[in-house]
């Protein structure tokens, strides 16, 4: 359900789908049933796998929201759970006409194994598909429109490659706050510092979406740097605030061999779905920073239990009275770590 098979994830998409109801409801004047209560016993019911139930709620939920493809495709899931094949397909059927896009969720969802080879569902795979490939191309058009910040050290050769600093700003913030606050660091170690924009408005500022949202920005990122710049790829670092630091380290470990260290300032953690594998082969430094009375520091330190366990070169920098905020002397900081991951 909620296109994953993992259960902290589940819960979070199921929070997302709640978000993504209630948001259109705010703007009306009549209030409709309770689908704050209703989404959360849809959850309860699945999570007791009680399928008559789910399905009886997920009904109540597609009628309140009757294009939300998440909605449709949980419908879908628990119908699959309950053993009504034909009815699974056809809500999954919905949930692609509606626009759901997530191919590599549709393929890894244990909830649908009963129904892959029932009529229907390879039709369902290729509009699936289609819808990726579709928003895949609009989302990098999207992103294409807004390159990103650079900011070269005084001086660079063109022609001699340079260290390669990427840096992901936080939820809701912007990246135009951080070349001020990192520029100098990368500077006076003669580094590129790039700084990209995530795509997804909230409030006055930018967040990331999802992992593959971040990467597709990150490759598009490393793809603009490289035309103008000469960059010496033995020497690229990717750091993040808040969110940014989250899917800084995602994105390390789903691309090792970009990296020479990776530096998540302040970024969550979920030990069992975020974990690093201890069969990687390529295992780039990691310097995680967190301030001391941040709500984030329990879950970083368990990173770094984990990150050390699984053979990664880890250090832990905890700031004394802060809490979730870009460090106070934010470029002494990431130079500390800049010297650690590249062996300074």
């Amino acid at each position: 359900m909620t296109v994953t098979t993992t259960p902290g994830v589940r819960w979070f998409l199921c929070f997302l789908v709640l978000c993504a109801l209630l948001a259109p409801l705010r703007a009306t004047a009549q209030q409709p049933v309770n689908v704050q209560a209703t989404q959360r016993a849809f959850n309860e019911a699945y999570r007791q796998q009680d399928w008559p139930l789910a399905i009886e709620l997920g009904l109540e939920l597609a009628r309140m929201a009757p294009d939300l493809p998440l909605v449709q495709y949980n419908l879908a899931c628990v119908y699959a759970l309950g053993g009504q094949s034909e009815d699974a397909v056809h809500w999954l059927g919905r949930s692609a006409a509606s626009g759901f896009h997530q191919l590599g969720h549709l393929d890894a969802d244990s909830d649908l194994d009963g129904i892959r080879d029932r009529p229907g569902f390879a039709a369902v795979r290729v509009a699936v598909a289609e819808n990726q490939r579709r928003r895949e191309g609009e989302f990098r058009r999207a992103v294409g429109a807004v390159p990103p910040i650079l900011v070269p050290p005084e001086g660079l050769d063109p022609d001699r490659p340079a260290p390669l600093i990427i840096a992901l700003h936080g939820y809701g913030d912007r990246p135009d706050n951080y070349p001020r606050a990192w520029g100098g660091a990368a500077a006076k170690r003669g580094a590129i510092l790039a700084v990209p924009q995530g795509v997804r408005r909230v409030g006055n500022g930018y967040f990331w979406g999802n992992v593959d949202e971040a990467d597709t920005i990150f490759q598009l990122t490393l793809e603009h740097v490289k035309e103008r710049f000469a960059v010496d790829e033995r020497q690229i670092v990717l750091t993040g605030f808040s969110q940014g630091g989250f899917m800084a380290m995602a994105l390390g470990l789903r691309h090792p061999e970009l990296f020479v260290g990776v530096i998540p300032m302040a970024g969550g953690y979920i030990p069992g779905i975020d974990a690093p594998s201890e069969a990687a082969k390529i295992k780039p430094r990691y310097y995680f920073i967190v301030g001391e009375n941040d709500e984030a520091a329990r879950e970083v330190r368990l990173a770094v239990k984990d990150f050390k366990a699984a053979g990664y070169a880890v250090k832990l920098r905890v700031l004394p009275d802060t809490g979730h905020t870009v460090p106070r002397e934010a470029n002494r900081e990431l130079g500390r770590a800049l010297d650690y991951v590249l062996r300074r």
